[in-house]
């Protein structure tokens, strides 16, 4: 796909449009556009060329999510992993969006593709807290909580740069049941992984914070757990 290496802005946003079109429910045209060095190619786009078609590679990954014989090709090499890091730290929501729900198909099919690449890890925490988008920051802390969940994984989260406390903060304090609901998850993991963080005053403060404030019975009924495993239950 040559005229994706091209430097003429408007000749890259009119091939990527036309290949948006060709791959919506055609599997078929789909292999033809990763083939060879089209994942590259594409790649390449994200890597060098102006947000507005950086979304649109954004929604052709997604269109490839939904394909069961097509999405393990989106992770299958190390050397990708970088620009789905790139389209989550991005500045533009709806390329977050269109990133965030292509990992997450992958992540419901194949969690394994997701938690083998914990470079992922910062750029979700640091989404979960900065994002001003809604879908954003929710779909971030879904992905998330595989790594919290995957004991091979749960250590880089708790050493990350990004402060997974101050994260939290973000989690628990929001209205949304969904959000309330993965920080109970995360939380009630990261004190079953680690016994001290019992004595920890900021995550004890999040947990009781959850506790009166949840608006989601399952956020509620963890951080109850929590409470009584620290009380000697």
């Amino acid at each position: 796909m040559f005229a994706l290496h091209s430097t003429d802005t408007h000749i890259v946003k009119e091939s990527l449009l036309a290949i948006c079109q060709l791959c919506q429910d055609n599997e078929d045209v789909m292999v033809h556009v990763l083939g060879e060095n089209g994942m590259d190619d594409l790649c390449h786009v994200i890597n060098t060329c102006k947000m507005e078609c950086v979304r649109l590679v954004a929604g052709i990954f997604l269109d490839v999510s939904f394909s069961d014989n097509l999405r393990g090709e989106l992770l299958k090499h190390r050397k990708y992993v970088p620009v789905f890091e790139r389209m989550i730290r991005c500045s533009d929501h709806i390329t977050q969006q269109l990133c965030l729900q292509t990992l997450e198909m992958i992540a419901l099919t194949s969690p394994g593709s997701i938690t083998s690449h914990p470079n992922f890890i910062a750029p979700l925490l640091s989404s979960i807290s900065k994002a001003t988008d809604l879908q954003v920051r929710t779909i971030s802390a879904k992905l998330l909580l595989y790594f919290v969940d995957n004991t091979e994984t749960m250590q880089e989260v708790v050493n990350c740069s990004v402060d997974i406390r101050e994260v939290l903060v973000t989690l628990v304090t929001t209205q949304d049941n969904v959000m309330q609901c993965v920080a109970a998850k995360i939380l009630y993991l990261l004190v079953e992984h680690d016994r001290e963080l019992l004595n920890d005053d900021r995550i004890m403060d999040l947990v009781q914070s959850l506790r009166i404030n949840a608006v989601d019975q399952e956020a509620w009924m963890l951080s109850d757990k929590i409470l009584i495993m620290k009380d000697g239950g």
